[in-house]
Protein backbone atom coordinates (compact mmCIF):
# COMPACT_ATOMS: atom_id res chain seq x y z
CA UNK A 1 0.00 0.00 0.00
CA UNK A 2 1.62 3.48 -1.07
CA UNK A 3 1.76 6.82 0.84
CA UNK A 4 2.01 9.74 -0.01
CA UNK A 5 5.42 12.16 1.32
CA UNK A 6 4.38 15.07 3.63
CA UNK A 7 6.63 17.01 2.84
CA UNK A 8 7.94 15.86 -0.95
CA UNK A 9 4.64 14.54 -2.30
CA UNK A 10 6.44 11.47 -3.73
CA UNK A 11 4.43 8.61 -3.60
CA UNK A 12 6.36 5.16 -1.76
CA UNK A 13 5.90 2.14 -0.48
CA UNK A 14 4.52 2.22 3.33
CA UNK A 15 7.90 0.38 4.53
CA UNK A 16 9.88 3.12 2.89
CA UNK A 17 8.30 5.58 5.11
CA UNK A 18 8.39 7.53 8.58
CA UNK A 19 5.63 7.71 10.65
CA UNK A 20 5.60 11.89 11.69
CA UNK A 21 3.45 13.41 14.78
CA UNK A 22 3.97 16.86 15.49
CA UNK A 23 1.60 18.77 18.28
CA UNK A 24 1.93 22.15 16.85
CA UNK A 25 0.20 24.05 20.09
CA UNK A 26 -1.75 25.59 17.46
CA UNK A 27 -4.86 25.92 15.46
CA UNK A 28 -3.05 23.81 13.41
CA UNK A 29 -3.58 20.95 16.29
CA UNK A 30 -1.77 17.58 15.51
CA UNK A 31 -0.02 17.04 12.13
CA UNK A 32 -0.04 13.86 11.11
CA UNK A 33 1.45 12.19 8.19
CA UNK A 34 4.01 9.62 7.11
CA UNK A 35 7.20 10.51 4.89
CA UNK A 36 9.58 8.91 2.90
CA UNK A 37 12.78 7.77 4.60
CA UNK A 38 15.14 10.28 2.11
CA UNK A 39 12.90 13.35 3.65
CA UNK A 40 13.05 12.06 6.93
CA UNK A 41 16.91 11.83 6.63
CA UNK A 42 17.81 14.93 5.35
CA UNK A 43 15.22 17.38 6.83
CA UNK A 44 13.19 15.60 10.09
CA UNK A 45 16.80 13.33 11.13
CA UNK A 46 18.65 16.19 11.92
CA UNK A 47 16.85 17.68 14.30
CA UNK A 48 16.38 14.64 16.89
CA UNK A 49 20.11 14.19 16.64
CA UNK A 50 21.08 17.09 17.88
CA UNK A 51 17.96 16.86 20.53
CA UNK A 52 19.89 13.62 21.55
CA UNK A 53 23.48 15.42 21.57
CA UNK A 54 22.08 18.01 23.24
CA UNK A 55 20.85 15.99 26.31
CA UNK A 56 23.85 14.23 26.66
CA UNK A 57 26.10 17.21 27.13
CA UNK A 58 27.41 17.50 30.94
Amino acid sequence: MPETCGICGETVPFDATVHAMIHTHSETGVIDVYVCQDCYDERLGPMFERVDTQEQSP
